[in-house]
């Protein structure tokens, strides 16, 4: 089972419709250095086409996203409801601080709400191992949704997290 701990400088709270320009700039940041692997540079220059901060305005101002501030600026976030985890992005300056963890744990609380079959994410490529860490297994291969025609697709791993190998369900995901 992942491991909690927290650098005690970074926070963790709620988010408000202020957020949408501080999590459009998050996810741009996060997949700038995707290319070109996992990701083809074509791919990586368009990921955020037909985007703004009003594409996340919604969800922001509903509260139902995370946001990790740490050193005074927001440094990662995620999203989720019952039954998915839809986002988790940590700007790769606060890779590897244990953030994405702490969010993750942040995630899968709001997905496991109210929930009690399994939690699916559509992974981006470099995530794969991240959530596989978490009982998550690739079930399928897919494509991110919503996107304009004319630019090129993301590929996505479509991974589950089976209640038998929620670690926080009593089940165990070694071995996933």
């Amino acid at each position: 089972m992942p491991d909690a701990a927290s650098p005690s400088d970074v926070t963790y709270r709620r988010s408000s419709a202020e957020d949408a320009e501080v999590v459009f700039e998050l996810t741009a940041a996060a997949v700038a250095p995707l290319a070109p692997d996992p990701y083809p540079t074509e791919v990586v220059e368009t990921w955020m086409t037909g985007r703004t901060a009003e594409t996340y305005r919604k969800d922001c101002a509903s509260g139902t996203l995370w946001i990790a501030e740490a050193d005074g600026r927001a440094a990662g976030y995620c999203h989720a409801v019952p039954g998915e985890v839809i986002r988790l992005f940590v700007a790769p300056l606060f890779g590897g601080k244990g953030i994405g963890r702490n969010l993750m744990v942040r995630a899968l609380a709001d997905a496991r709400a109210g929930w009690r079959g399994p939690i699916r994410i559509d992974a981006t490529l470099n995530a794969v191992s991240f959530y596989r860490q978490w009982g998550f297994v690739v079930r399928a291969e897919g494509i991110f949704p919503g996107r304009p025609r004319h630019v090129p697709d993301i590929a996505v791993k479509i991974m589950e997290l089976n209640a038998a190998l929620d670690p926080w369900r009593g089940g165990s995901a070694q071995g996933a």
